[in-house]
């Protein structure tokens, strides 16, 4: 391929929703129906079950699971997964903030 057919070659994107084909898992999903505060505003839930679409069910409950330790206060995780701690560091400043503007400590109760 010459220099100028790649210089007039526009790239494409392309669209494929998989949001069908990769659920999240239920496990995980009624965990957080069960530990979830009512506190966390449905934008965030709704965005919190979409991170779990596409992990396995072994990751999906760590993600789980760290997220429950932090909206109850236990403390934050880190994976070493740097993908999966990028996921979890956004989800964890939006609980934190959210939980901070609208006065409501967590502190966890053994």
């Amino acid at each position: 391929m010459g220099s100028k057919t790649r210089k007039d070659q526009k790239m494409k994107i392309f669209y494929r929703d998989l949001n069908r084909g990769y659920e999240p898992d239920g496990f995980c999903l009624s965990l957080w129906d069960m530990t979830m505060p009512d506190w966390i505003p449905k934008n965030l839930r709704a965005d919190m079950v979409d991170a779990l679409r596409g992990y396995d069910e072994d990751m999906a409950l760590e993600i789980a699971d760290n997220l429950i330790d932090c909206w109850t206060g236990l403390g934050l995780h880190v994976t070493g997964i740097d993908h999966v701690d990028e996921l979890l560091g956004r989800l964890y400043m939006r609980i934190l903030s959210y939980a901070h503007r609208n006065g409501i400590k967590l502190v966890y109760d053994e």
